[in-house]
């Protein structure tokens, strides 16, 4: 009996012990992790989303990949005519400009076809 009070005794002081450091909030500024993500959107991306580093598209988007929805509006559409490096786009497409990179884009899927850096 002596030692089944002890063992109660005991587990519920650590776990009253370690309550507080589970809830903790977690400061990893500085410090190299890795976040685990459910989804399929890669570790980098979710680094740049959190600490809102600028988007640069010749370096980090890649052909084939969607570009997000928000820079379909219009004022990242650019119009080929006004830009000599800017072919045509062809059915479908539509230049974009983000921080000052060219990207041509599937309108309806939104894939990258070309990235020109500006």
């Amino acid at each position: 009996m002596n030692t089944l009070v002890k063992a109660i005794v005991l587990s519920l002081s650590t776990a009253l012990v370690a309550a507080p450091a589970m809830a903790a909030p977690q400061d990893h500024h500085g410090q190299s992790h890795q976040v685990q993500n459910n989804h399929k959107a890669p570790v980098q991306q979710h680094y740049n989303a959190v600490h809102k580093k600028a988007v640069n598209p010749s370096h980090d988007w890649r052909v084939g990949q969607k570009v997000p929805s928000h820079y379909f509006g219009q004022s990242y559409k650019v119009d080929h005519k006004k830009f000599k490096k800017l072919s045509k786009p062809g059915k479908n497409q539509q230049w974009l400009k983000v921080n000052g990179d060219y990207v041509l884009t599937n309108v309806a899927s939104h894939n990258i076809i070309k990235i020109i850096r500006g």
